[in-house]
């Protein structure tokens, strides 16, 4: 049988010409995933990598030549346990398992792909994050035996509801004291003016979108440190590139809670399927006080359950509050994959032993990336 081609994009501009190519294939192979869409991953390499060469690998059928696999990456400084590394890393965020898109008719993508990254020889590290045990097991089978590969410790549980049959039985099955801090943070709100809740088009509407996001976002330390989706970067802020980038697919929600026609809390929203994911957010500093978020994703849960046809919210990750919302969780395990050089098999061995523990206390941390599967130099806050 003929093989299927393997070819690499590495600029800007090559992937942007393939955007139709790539939406039939994300339409017809993996139409629930909205982080790998075209929009979106070219919002995220225009704003955060500012259109850097990157490692946009595809599978193309040997027949047709159509999109069968991809696996959209790029090599960056980063650190690593406090040491600075190349590491090969996905464009974007969003669900992990799926920074390796291969669809049934594929044969042979993911062991050519790290055979392709090791004859590249310009990083130290591969680092694939929040991925399912199943296919972890599935990838660590084709890694290139040149390689080294270790599956780290389980980074997160992710969040996610189970929705009801109504707002009131997900309302009821919360607890108590839940409960009674919903209703005291509603309260504290309603004595500041009528509480609203918009929703727009992040496309369509992008300039309210922009007014109304940077108004909450604009108060934030992560605003002031760099940090926040609405910073600008190189050209525009992550949300004017994503405006600009495309459409979306009809599923892209931004929520906005207002007190009086003041916006206190934003939820950026992504229905795929009969999932809801949660993208990005944040709340006014000026009414953390009163829990403005709370109330905002309470509105949203009673809305989505209200219209139906989603019957999950996926948090996309953990985090200190999404236990209080969240009604099952699922195993998320990263892996990571060594170059097969001196620097990084001193940095698995160093690693290895007790010296280690004992040095990591002196060492720069590790960035990573936010439960929400965001690089920490860009989260957001959350309510």
């Amino acid at each position: 049988m003929t093989e299927h081609r393997l070819e690499c994009l590495h600029s800007f501009d090559e992937f942007m010409a393939i955007r139709d190519d790539w939406d039939r294939f994300m339409a017809t192979s993996f139409p629930e995933n909205y982080a790998r869409s075209h929009p979106w991953l070219a919002a995220w390499w225009a704003t955060y990598h500012h259109r850097r060469p990157a490692l946009v690998y595809l599978q193309r059928h040997w027949r047709d030549n159509r999109i069968i696999a991809a696996a959209p990456l790029l090599i960056r400084w980063d650190r690593f346990g406090g040491f600075p590394v190349r590491a090969v890393q996905s464009i974007g965020s969003g669900i992990g398992s799926d920074d390796f898109l291969v669809s049934p008719e594929s044969r042979g993508f993911t062991a050519a792909v790290f055979d392709a990254l090791h004859r590249t020889g310009r990083w130290e590290l591969c680092r694939l994050r929040r991925c399912s045990p199943d296919r972890l097991r599935t990838m660590l089978a084709q890694v290139h035996p040149g390689l080294e590969r270790r599956m780290e410790p389980v980074e997160s549980d992710d969040y996610y509801i189970a929705f009801p049959a109504s707002y009131a039985a997900y309302h009821q099955s919360r607890s108590r004291k839940f409960r009674r801090n919903l209703n005291q943070a509603l309260n504290r709100l309603e004595r500041e003016g009528t509480v609203t809740m918009e929703v727009l088009d992040p496309f369509r509407d992008a300039a309210r979108v922009a007014t109304l996001g940077r108004a909450v976002a604009g108060t934030s330390w992560q605003y002031r440190a760099g940090k926040s989706h609405f910073n600008d970067s190189g050209s525009a802020s992550f949300y004017a590139n994503l405006a600009r980038t495309g459409c979306g697919a009809g599923g892209e929600e931004f929520s906005v809670l207002l007190v009086a026609d003041r916006p206190v809390a934003y939820l950026l929203g992504c229905r795929r399927g009969h999932t809801y994911y949660a993208v990005d957010t944040a709340f006014h500093a000026d009414y953390r006080h009163v829990s403005a978020g709370r109330i905002l994703f309470g509105r949203v849960f009673e809305r989505l359950i209200r219209q139906g046809g989603v019957d999950y919210f996926d948090f996309e990750g953990s985090g200190d509050y999404k236990d209080d919302y969240a009604t099952d969780r699922r195993r998320a395990v990263s892996l990571v994959i060594y170059n097969h050089t001196l620097y990084p098999r001193c940095i698995k061995l160093l690693r290895e032993t007790g010296l280690y523990a004992r040095l990591r206390s002196t060492l720069c941390g590790d960035p990573g990336i936010t439960a929400a599967g965001v690089p920490t130099e860009q989260a957001e806050a959350h309510p």
